[in-house]
C-alpha cells in the first residue's frame, strides 16, 4: 500500500474515529473545564492487521484487530470502513468503545452516515459509568446530539454479566433515550429477576445528570384508613444553592395534605431548611377510632380536622466566631406526631422542643446560650410547661494550675424559668472542680476530686419568699487502668486486631443536705445524698486495614458493662424486720457488634438483680448491602411503661422506586414505597401480601 495512501487512510479513520466520539452516547463534557478532548493537535493512533484502499469503490478498510485510539477513549473492532462515495462508515464485529471516564458502548456492527451525522448501533450495550446506567437494545439509532431511538430497550441501574438476568430492570419494545433528560418507552415491563411485574403502555424515566425542575415519581397505594391515595411531588430547582419540593397528598378516605420544603445554602457560613405540611382530615374521630388500642401512645384528644406542622433548621456562622443555630419545631395539635411520624420513635415522644441558640468556644471554654420551649403532649394546657428563657452555660475544660500538679475545670448555668402558671425565678448553678490525676507505677490511673456547688435562686410568685441558696460538695475517686494487645491475622481485609479492657472503680460522696424548700424546677433542685462504688469494664476489638499507603480501622466490638453499690442503703437502719435492703443497682449493660460495615447489632438494658428481671432493654439489628436493600428489627422494653417491635424490609429497585415493608407496635404498618421514603400503608399483615397486593394493583 502506497505511503501516501496510507496517510489518507489515517486522516480518514481518525475523521470516522472523532465521528464516532460525537455519534457515541458516551458522556457530555464541558469544554470549559476540560478543554476539546479531540482537538486537531491530539495524536491519534490507528492500528491494525491490515490497511487497504479500494480505488474502485473509493473505500478505505482496516481489517483485523482494529484499535483506534486518541487522549484515553479507544475503538476497538474487527473491521472499520469508510465509504467517500456514500459517507457511510462502519465498524463490525465485537466493537467496543470506551471513553477516559470509563463508559462504555459494545455492539456487533455501528453503522454512521457522515452527512446526515446520524448512526445506528446493531446488539447494543451501553453503560454509563458516573450515572452507573446500563440500556441495551436489539438496534439503537442515534436521532440528535444526545437522543437516540431503539426496539426492545432495557434499561437498568444493576451491574450484572452479559449472560446475568439484572436483579430489575424496565423494558420496552420501543424507546426514545435522551441522556439527561428522560427514557420514554412504549409497551414497557418491570421485571424483577426477568420475571414481568408490572406493565405499563407507556413509561418515562429520568436519566438526569443535574438537578432538574419536574414532577418526581409519584406514590399511589391503598389501606383502610386512607382508601386509594397519590402522592405527588414536584421538585423545582430554583436555583445552584436553593432548591424546594412541593407535595400532594391525595387520600379518597381521610383527606388531603399540602407540602413544601424549601432548602438553601448561602454560603459555607450560612445554610439550612424550612418544612410546611398542612392535612386536612374528613373526619378526625375516623382516625381516632384506627389507633384506639394504642394505648402506650396515648394522648390528650386536642386535634381537630386541620393538622400542620413546621420545621426550620438553620445555621449561621457570625464573626467574632459566634455560632448561631435554629431549631423550630411546631405542630396543631399532641396526636399529630402519632399519625404522621415516620421514625417510630418520633411516634413516642412526650414533648418536643423549639430551641434558638449562641455559642462561642474557645480552647479551653465554651458559652452557650439559648431560647428553649417546650411543648409537652402528655398535657392539654402547656401553661404549667416551663420554659428555659434563656439559658446560658459557661463550661471550662480541666486546665493545669500553674506549676502544680492540680488540675481545675468549671460548669457553671445561669435560668430563667418561666410558665403561665406556677411559681417562676432565675437560678444560678455553679461547680467548679479540683482533681489531682496520679499515676502509681504507672500501671493505673487514679484520679481524686472535689467539687463545691452553690446554687442561688430569685423567684417570682412563691409564697415561701423570693430568695433561696443551697450549698453542696461532692467527692470522687476513679480508678482506672487499660489493658491491650495486638493479634496479627491472615484476613482478606484486616491485618491486625487490637483488643483493650479498660476497667474501673469510682467512688462518690454527696453529703445529705435540706432541699425541700427549695423551687422544683428540674433534677437539679433535688440532689439525693450519694455514698456509693461503681464498677464498669469497657471492652473494644478494633481491626485495622491497609489499603497502599492508607490505613482504615473498624470498631468490630464494643462492650459496655455497670453496676453500684449503695453504702447508706447498705448501713441504714431498718424499718422492720421484713425489710430488705437492696444497696445493688441495675446492671447497666451494652453492646454493639458490627461484623461489617454494612451490618450492625445493638443491645443495652438494665437488669433487676434482686427481681431478676429486665428493667428495660433496646435491641436492634440492620443488615444492608451497596445497592442500598436493608432490613432492620428492634425491640424497646419499659417494664409499666413503654413496648414495641419494629421491623422493616427494604428493596432498593432505582433510584426512584423501592418497596419497603414495614411492622409496628400493635398496629401494623406494611407498606410499599415509591420515591424517597414516603410510606404507602397497606391493610396487609406481611410482606409478602404487600408484593403481591402491588402486583396485583400496581
Amino acid at each position: 500500500m502506497p505511503e501516501k495512501h496510507k496517510r489518507l487512510l489515517i486522516i480518514l479513520l481518525s475523521s470516522l474515529f472523532l465521528f464516532l466520539f460525537h455519534a457515541l452516547p458516551l458522556p457530555a463534557y464541558s469544554q470549559d473545564a476540560y478543554g476539546e478532548l479531540f482537538g486537531k493537535e491530539a495524536a491519534i493512533e490507528v492500528t491494525a492487521d491490515v490497511l487497504t484502499y479500494d480505488k474502485e469503490r473509493n473505500t478505505y478498510v482496516a481489517r483485523g484487530n482494529v484499535v483506534i485510539s486518541q487522549e484515553g477513549t479507544t475503538l476497538m473492532a474487527d473491521e472499520a470502513t469508510l465509504n467517500l462515495l456514500t459517507g457511510i462508515a462502519s465498524a463490525t464485529g465485537d466493537v467496543l468503545v470506551i471513553d477516559e471516564g470509563k463508559s462504555r458502548l459494545e455492539g456487533i456492527d455501528l453503522k454512521f452516515n457522515i452527512k446526515d451525522k446520524t448512526a445506528v448501533v446493531t446488539k447494543a450495550r451501553l453503560f454509563y459509568k458516573e450515572e452507573n446506567i446500563h440500556i441495551t437494545g436489539d438496534t439503537i439509532k442515534k436521532v440528535g446530539p444526545e437522543t437516540y431511538d431503539g426496539e426492545n430497550v432495557a434499561y437498568t441501574t444493576c451491574d450484572c454479566d452479559v449472560d446475568e438476568t439484572p436483579a430489575w430492570n424496565f423494558s420496552a419494545s420501543q424507546a426514545s433515550v435522551t441522556v439527561g433528560e428522560y427514557l420514554r418507552g412504549w409497551h414497557a415491563f418491570f421485571r424483577v429477576k426477568g420475571v414481568p411485574i408490572l406493565y405499563s403502555p407507556y413509561v418515562k424515566i429520568p436519566i438526569k445528570r443535574e438537578r432538574q425542575s419536574g414532577f418526581l415519581t409519584p406514590r399511589p397505594g391503598y389501606s383502610k384508613l386512607k382508601g386509594f391515595r397519590i402522592d405527588i411531588p414536584f421538585f423545582w430547582a430554583i436555583s445552584k444553592n436553593t432548591d424546594a419540593t412541593f407535595d400532594v397528598d391525595i387520600q379518597t378516605e381521610r383527606g388531603l395534605g399540602k407540602g413544601l420544603e424549601f432548602r438553601y445554602i448561602r454560603s459555607r457560613r450560612s445554610y439550612g431548611e424550612l418544612s410546611i405540611f398542612h392535612f386536612k382530615e374528613k373526619d378526625i374521630e375516623r382516625v381516632r377510632e384506627f389507633r384506639k388500642d394504642v394505648d402506650n401512645l396515648s394522648r390528650p384528644e386536642d386535634a381537630s380536622d386541620d393538622r400542620w406542622q413546621f420545621r426550620m433548621l438553620h445555621t449561621e456562622f457570625l464573626p467574632l466566631s459566634v455560632n448561631f443555630k435554629a431549631n423550630v419545631h411546631l405542630v396543631s395539635d399532641d396526636e399529630y406526631l402519632i399519625d404522621f411520624a415516620k421514625a417510630s420513635d418520633q411516634k413516642s415522644l412526650e414533648s418536643i422542643e423549639t430551641n434558638l441558640s449562641l455559642s462561642r468556644s474557645w480552647s479551653a471554654y465554651s458559652l452557650v446560650a439559648q431560647l428553649r420551649t417546650f411543648d409537652n403532649l402528655l398535657l392539654r394546657d402547656d401553661s404549667a410547661t416551663l420554659q428555659k428563657l434563656p439559658e446560658v452555660s459557661l463550661t471550662a475544660s480541666d486546665q493545669k494550675i500553674l506549676s502544680t500538679p492540680f488540675y481545675v475545670s468549671a460548669a457553671s448555668s445561669l435560668i430563667y424559668f418561666y410558665r403561665e402558671e406556677g411559681i417562676r425565678g432565675e437560678r444560678l448553678d455553679v461547680q467548679p472542680r479540683l482533681s489531682l490525676p496520679l499515676s502509681p507505677g504507672g500501671y493505673f490511673e487514679l484520679t481524686p476530686s472535689f467539687a463545691p456547688r452553690a446554687t442561688f435562686y430569685l423567684i417570682n410568685r412563691d409564697p415561701g419568699g423570693r430568695y433561696f441558696e443551697r450549698y453542696l460538695y461532692d467527692a470522687k475517686v476513679d480508678l482506672t487502668t487499660t489493658f491491650a494487645r495486638v493479634y496479627q491475622t491472615a484476613f482478606e481485609h484486616t491485618d491486625a486486631l487490637r483488643h483493650t479492657v479498660r476497667p474501673k472503680l469510682s467512688y462518690t460522696y454527696i453529703p445529705e443536705a435540706v432541699q425541700s424548700d427549695l423551687p422544683q424546677f428540674d433534677g437539679v433542685d433535688s440532689i439525693a445524698a450519694t455514698n456509693t462504688l461503681t464498677y464498669s469494664v469497657n471492652t473494644t476489638l478494633t481491626g485495622r486495614s491497609v489499603n497502599g499507603a492508607a490505613l482504615s480501622y473498624h470498631d468490630y466490638l464494643y462492650m459496655d458493662l455497670s453496676q453500684s453499690y449503695d453504702l447508706n442503703e447498705a448501713t441504714r437502719k431498718l424499718p422492720t424486720p421484713l425489710t430488705q435492703r437492696r444497696p445493688l443497682s441495675d446492671i447497666s449493660g451494652e453492646i454493639i457488634l458490627k461484623p461489617s460495615s454494612l451490618s450492625n447489632i445493638s443491645g443495652k438494658g438494665k437488669y433487676n438483680v434482686y427481681d431478676d428481671w429486665f428493667t428495660s432493654y433496646d435491641a436492634s439489628l440492620s443488615v444492608s448491602d451497596a445497592r442500598g436493600d436493608s432490613l432492620s428489627l428492634s425491640h424497646r422494653f419499659l417494664r409499666g411503661g413503654t413496648r414495641y417491635m419494629e421491623g422493616g424490609l427494604r428493596v432498593r429497585i432505582n433510584e426512584a422506586l423501592q418497596a419497603k415493608a414495614r411492622e409496628w407496635g400493635i398496629q401494623r404498618f406494611p407498606a410499599v414505597v415509591f420515591g424517597d421514603g414516603a410510606s404507602v400503608v397497606y391493610g396487609v399483615t406481611d410482606l409478602q401480601e404487600a408484593i403481591e397486593h402491588w402486583q396485583a394493583n400496581g
